[in-house]
C-alpha cells in the first residue's frame, strides 16, 4: 500500500475528448443539473453522466441525449477559449498584421506544435524583401491562436530582440534573456538583416542555442539566401538552424513597391 496522496483528480479517467470531437484543454466540468431542464432529462441520465465525469464508467455507457450534453458543454468551453486566444492574438500583433491568417501547412504546423512541441521542428522562412514573410509567420501564430490552446509566443524584430536585451543601467539583461529565450513558441524577425557584431553574433547564438537544446519551436524570417546563412550569421548559429528548422522559401516580387506605384 502506498503512502503517496494522489488528488481526485488524477485518479479518476480522464474525459475522452477526442471521443467527443473536442479539443483537448483543461475546462470546468458541466453541471449536471443543467442536464435535468433539457427535453431529454431523467435522473437515470443525470446519474449516468455524473458516473463519466467522475471517471466511473465510460462515454458508450450514456444515452445518445447525455453523451451530447456533455460534448456540447465542452464545445462551447473550447470555442469560448479559441475566442479569446484569437483576441490576445489580435490585440498584441502589430495592426497590419492582425488580420494575418494561416496556409495549410502553418495550420498544420501550429496544431504540431499545440500536441507535441517537443517534437516539432522549428520554422525559417526565407525570401526577398517584401515576398510577405512577416505576414506568413503572424499566420502562423494566428494558427497557434485558433487551436484555442493558451501556448505562450513572443515576437521581435531582431533589431528589438538585441535592443530588449543590450546591457543598460538598472535593468537585469539576463533575467530578460531568460524571459525570451524560454518562451513556448519565439518569432524573430529579420534575422541577419544587419551586419552581426560580436555581441549579437554571441547573444543570437545563446539564443538559438538554447532552444536547440531545450527542442523549442520557434520562427525565424530572414531575406539572406540559405545558402549565404552561414556567411552572415557565423557558423555555429547557421548549422544549428539548419538542423532545427523547417526551410519555407517565398518567392516573388517585392510587393510594396506594387503597392507604392
Amino acid at each position: 500500500m502506498t503512502s503517496e496522496w494522489t488528488p481526485p483528480s488524477k485518479r479518476r479517467r480522464p474525459i475522452d475528448f477526442a471521443a467527443l470531437g473536442v479539443p483537448a484543454g483543461r475546462y470546468v466540468l458541466p453541471d449536471v443539473t443543467d442536464f435535468l431542464v433539457t427535453p431529454a432529462a431523467t435522473p437515470e441520465g443525470a446519474g449516468r453522466i455524473n458516473a463519466y465525469l467522475t471517471g466511473e464508467t465510460t462515454l458508450d455507457t450514456l444515452q445518445p441525449a447525455e453523451a451530447e450534453f456533455i460534448r456540447r458543454h465542452f464545445a462551447e468551453a473550447a470555442e469560448g477559449q479559441r475566442q479569446k486566444c484569437v483576441t490576445y492574438f489580435e490585440t498584441k500583433v502589430p495592426r497590419r498584421y492582425a488580420a494575418a491568417r494561416p496556409s495549410t501547412i502553418a495550420t498544420a504546423w501550429a496544431q504540431s506544435v499545440v500536441r507535441n512541441p517537443d517534437d516539432t521542428r522549428s520554422l525559417l522562412i526565407v525570401g526577398p524583401t517584401g515576398t510577405g514573410k512577416t505576414h506568413y509567420a503572424y499566420g502562423v501564430l494566428r494558427g497557434i491562436a485558433e487551436t484555442g490552446t493558451t501556448t505562450g509566443w513572443a515576437a521581435y524584430t531582431a533589431a528589438d530582440l538585441y535592443a530588449q536585451l543590450r546591457p543598460r543601467a538598472g535593468r537585469d539583461s539576463e533575467a530578460t534573456f531568460e524571459t525570451i529565450a524560454d518562451t513556448d513558441v519565439l518569432f524573430v524577425d529579420d534575422l541577419a538583416a544587419a551586419k552581426l557584431t560580436e555581441w549579437t553574433e554571441e547573444v543570437t547564438y545563446r539564443l538559438i542555442n538554447h532552444r536547440y537544446e531545450q527542442c523549442k519551436p520557434g520562427i525565424f524570417t530572414s531575406n539572406v539566401p540559405p545558402a549565404q546563412l552561414r556567411d552572415a550569421l557565423g557558423e555555429r548559429i547557421a548549422s544549428r538552424l539548419t538542423e532545427m528548422c523547417e526551410r519555407i522559401v517565398l518567392k516573388g516580387d517585392d510587393r510594396r513597391k506594387g503597392m507604392a506605384a
